[in-house]
């Protein structure tokens, strides 16, 4: 049994609809030590025949075997294992990859073998010496005259060393003398490994094959220097298709991973113009994916910041109410710390009154807003001047022609009554009025933004009935327990009750024995959120209508019946234990998440308002309309830049042609072609970064470049990258199957 026997082989070519053959029952042996050359006409199958032999084509009917093993079940794949392992070509065409060396064009085939590094850097040169090269190993093939290219090629089938050489009119471009030399050179290599020449010009070969096969019209006519092979006759011994697989796997050495991505970078950059035009590609891919990424951002963002929240009267987008995880009171380091991180704009430390609201109501004003303090001013009124006395004010809305009416600056001065949430009245006078802009947003946000801007001791009589009526406050008399109301109609402030004691009304009288309250002890209790307080209180008695005056210095005691009266200090003592909560605002929302870990971190508790906000197109609905568009978009632009790259990589199916025939198998070429696209990929989005940091430092003004600073973070150009990848690679994976479809000599044949 020699090294490749075929039995009846019969290989077809079929074109539109018409069957041509190209080898009919062709039964030939050959082995190791032959030196074969193949002549006949132009279209007597000579070529075809090389093709079959050497796994670049398939056939249709009849058996090949390979040391006995069949190959009629072998796939594309296998084949290509079996060139890597059998097969060394001389192709009349050469293919050659044109924009490699000549160095790099012969260590290819080592490459392909699993050979090392430094083996090839030691075996290469002399190989090129041995055709005659040396001078050009650094210069591109595609520089080379039509013979030099030749001896690359023929240099390249002597590295690959393997058991069979086949080669495609070798000497076809190049003169008597080199011809010569290369035919000696084969002479000497078919002592050892099985050689199989096609050739038109027999006379060179004459002195030099060992047998010499004349073809026509597909068949074998002639075939001398050995005995025929019988039709009949059964292969001595064939080892089953398992096995020969088997064998033919353990054998095989395979494409390191190091080679694979250094043949993958060579390729991103040995060709500029293939690279820049991918780089344009790919920079649109990024530029698209990312837009769209910032448009899907930018949409949540913008619903986040409508609609409406039923505990928090004040839910600017910008807000952060925050605690201490510990529930303490906050100190002045924890109010410097925060007033002095970045992005914060401002520091609202009288959090409560920021949610309470008080209203100026007459028949010819009306005015609803929240309490802030002057010292939260961020510029001085519009109209009229900043507060002197301690009753005045200044007040903040939108200059819509409504809020103020007509003429705001005749406000300034007037003096009006406002009632606070719990229930208090105060004289104020407008010393100013700031004029607000209306933003794009705000129409949709739902929430009140006037604002009453109260001097430091205003804000202090509105903050002490707004602390008790936040609180639970509970009174233990005579082993009964009431609850109590701050405000009116509850617990008082009344200067005129001495500290330690309480007034009551007179219904308190009927809770003891002897008739009377007073010289009894009381404890009040206030419960809140962060802490619990207890005073120990002695009545100082009671009153009626007759003592009312008297005792609390009003007149009116309809207005205030049942009202419970404590001495200032005592309330204090009660309600104002420091603060609690504050309001923290970001200079934008895109830091807001980075706030929220700053202060998570630094030990408080954050609740930010806009995730807390309802509103009417609800986030999830907006996800699940929003999710199927971002996809499709997505699906366009990866469809798109897929049919782009495909025709600007089209000429790059010969590459992968040639290294299949060299052997390659799939995955290494698949490998291959990744690399280079995930390379040419992150080297886009690489200069997208680039963009986006020069539009941070204000060399570059672009407002979708500033969308994308305002609504990505870190994690975002994480996911954003990894989006990216998977496209490369999905592109690449489509790319490559459509290389696949075909063996490597029909892909050859098609982009030739």
């Amino acid at each position: 049994m020699g090294m490749i026997r075929l039995k009846n082989v019969s290989k077809f070519y079929y074109s539109k609809g018409i069957i041509a053959s190209g080898i009919s029952k062709v039964n030939l042996d050959l082995d190791v030590g032959e030196f074969v050359v193949i002549t006949g006409e132009s279209g007597s199958g000579k070529s075809t025949l090389l093709n079959v032999i050497s796994g670049l084509d398939s056939y249709e009917e009849g058996e090949m075997y390979i040391e006995g093993s069949e190959t009629s079940h072998y796939t594309a794949s296998d084949f290509e294992d079996y060139r890597q392992k059998y097969i060394s070509c001389i192709f009349q065409s050469f293919n050659l990859v044109s924009s490699y060396t000549v160095f790099q064009n012969v260590a290819l085939a080592m490459q392909i073998d699993g050979r090392s590094p430094e083996e090839i850097k030691k075996k290469v040169p002399e190989i090129i010496e041995k055709v005659g090269l040396s001078a050009y190993k650094n210069r591109k093939v595609s520089k080379l005259s039509g013979g030099q290219k030749q001896r690359v090629a023929i240099a390249r089938a002597l590295a690959k060393d393997t058991k069979i050489l086949v080669a495609d009119e070798p000497t076809g471009n190049l003169d008597s003398v080199s011809a010569e030399g290369i035919v000696d050179l084969l002479t000497e290599i078919a002592a050892d490994k099985l050689v199989i020449v096609v050739t038109h010009n027999y006379d060179q070969f004459r002195d030099h094959a060992t047998r010499v096969i004349k073809m026509h019209d597909g068949k074998i006519v002639e075939d001398t220097g050995a005995a025929a092979v019988k039709t009949a006759e059964e292969p001595a011994h064939v080892t089953g298709r398992r096995s020969a697989r088997a064998k033919k796997t353990d054998e095989k050495q395979t494409v390191s991973y190091g080679t694979q991505l250094r043949l993958g970078v060579r390729n991103t950059f040995n060709l500029p113009a293939k690279f820049l035009l991918l780089l344009l590609v790919f920079m649109f891919v990024v530029s698209s994916v990312s837009a769209q990424y910032v448009t899907v951002k930018k949409q949540k963002d913008t619903v986040s910041e409508q609609g409406w929240n039923d505990y928090f009267t004040n839910y600017d987008p910008k807000r952060i109410v925050v605690e201490k995880n510990d529930h303490s009171a906050f100190t002045r380091s924890d109010f410097e710390a925060i007033e002095n991180a970045p992005h914060v704009e401002r520091l609202i430390r009288e959090d409560m009154l920021y949610d309470s609201s008080i209203y100026i109501e007459n028949d010819e004003f009306s005015f609803y807003g929240f309490m802030l303090s002057t010292g939260d001013l961020e510029k001085e009124p519009d109209l009229g001047s900043m507060p002197e006395a301690d009753n005045e004010v200044v007040l903040a809305g939108y200059d819509d022609g409504w809020t103020f009416g007509e003429k705001p600056e005749a406000l300034i001065g007037k003096t009006y009554t406002v009632t606070s949430n719990d229930g208090s009245e105060h004289e104020i006078k407008i010393a100013g009025i700031v004029l607000k802009e209306m933003d794009d947003s705000d129409g949709y946000v739902y929430s009140e933004n006037s604002e009453i801007y109260l001097s430091d001791k205003m804000v202090t009589e509105m903050r002490k009935g707004l602390y008790a009526s936040n609180s639970k406050t509970t009174m233990l008399i005579n082993g009964s327990e009431e609850t109590l109301f701050a405000g009116e109609g509850g617990l008082m402030i009344n200067d005129r009750v001495p500290e330690g004691y309480i007034l009551l009304p007179t219904s308190y009288d009927g809770l003891f024995e002897k008739g009377y309250a007073a010289g009894n002890e009381v404890r009040v209790r206030v419960h809140t959120l962060y802490y619990d307080e207890e005073l120990k209180l002695m009545i100082m008695g009671t009153y009626g209508e007759k003592t009312f005056e008297k005792k609390t210095g009003l007149t009116d005691l309809s207005e205030h019946d049942g009202e419970i009266y404590i001495n200032p200090m005592d309330y204090r003592r009660l309600y104002e234990k420091g603060c609690y909560q504050v309001s923290v605002f970001v200079d934008d929302t895109k830091n807001m998440d980075g706030m929220k870990d700053m202060l998570e971190r630094g030990g408080y508790h954050v609740l930010v308002l806009r995730d807390h906000i309802y509103n009417f197109m609800n986030q999830e609905l907006i996800s699940i309309i929003q999710l199927p568009m971002a996809v499709f978009i997505c699906l366009a632009v990866f469809f798109i830049a897929y049919f782009v790259i495909r025709l600007i990589l089209k000429s790059r199916g010969i590459y992968f042609a040639t290294v299949r025939m060299l052997g390659m198998g799939k995955k290494p070429v698949c490998r291959v072609m990744r690399v280079e696209l995930i390379l040419v990929c992150a080297i886009a989005y690489a200069l997208f970064l680039v963009f986006i940091y020069l539009n941070r430092i204000g060399i570059v003004n672009s407002a979708s470049i500033m969308d994308h600073l305002t609504y990505l973070t870190l994690r975002d150009y994480i996911v954003l990258a990894a989006i990216l990848l998977l496209m490369a690679v999905l592109i690449s994976a489509r790319f490559m199957r459509s290389i696949f479809r075909s063996s490597a000599m029909g892909v050859y044949r098609e982009e030739a």
